[in-house]
């Protein structure tokens, strides 16, 4: 399995979120919401064995014929996974959002001129759902803390071992992001050189639809 397919949507995401803070970082008034560390899940920060194991563990499960697990708890899971392993690798390794380090780089994923991201992380809807919410955070004036929520249908499909994620919305605190607005964000990147660094699965930023095939 290549988990490191997915860990390209979730950077892809972040720096998303990143380009959406530096857009619209000035309108304070409409943009607060706080996440702390207590979002986060702490059964994948605290976990005694690898981000990799925890990913490898739970892709099996999702896709056991004989699970009897939600498998939409599992998906939860799984994502969240990715994400800590892909800031891990990709981003701050000295990231411990959780740990007893008390300076900026454990818990700040990226810093910006407009705003740090701190917080990423995979959470459920009570219509099974998936939302990303990354949130940032400002000590400079105008200060503020906002985040990203990106909302996904999931498709699964247990017996060719294929997880389908198609964005659906996405917010900034509490306010919606038209897709024409979207689209105008992803003008900003690469979006072809973006698809063709995944070599396994497919990702269209077009359709915003990722569609992962577990490989066992």
């Amino acid at each position: 399995m290549k988990e490191h397919v997915m860990k390209k949507l979730i950077i892809i995401l972040i720096v998303l979120a990143a380009l959406i803070f530096g857009g619209i970082a000035y309108a304070t008034s409409w943009v607060d919401e706080t996440v702390t560390e207590e979002d986060l899940p702490k059964a994948v920060y605290d976990s005694s064995g690898t981000t990799e194991q925890g990913m490898t563990d739970t892709a099996i499960a999702l896709f056991n014929p004989t699970n009897t697990e939600d498998e939409y708890d599992l998906v939860e899971t799984f994502i969240n996974y990715v994400i800590y392993d892909s800031i891990k690798e990709n981003l701050n390794e000295d990231y411990d959002p959780l740990g007893d380090c008390e300076t900026s780089e454990c818990y700040t994923i990226q810093g910006s001129q407009y705003a740090d991201v701190r917080y990423a992380y995979a959470h459920l809807n009570d219509d099974d759902q998936l939302i990303i919410t990354v949130s940032a955070h400002r000590d400079s004036y105008p200060s503020f803390d906002t985040a990203v929520h990106l909302t996904f249908d999931g498709s699964i499909e247990v017996a060719s071992g294929e997880l389908v994620l198609t964005l659906q919305d996405t917010h900034l605190a509490n306010n919606h992001i038209n897709e024409s607005m979207l689209d105008r964000i992803l003008c900003f990147t690469d979006q072809y050189a973006i698809e063709d660094s995944v070599t396994t699965g497919t990702l269209d930023l077009d359709e915003k639809t990722y569609t992962y095939t577990f490989t066992p």
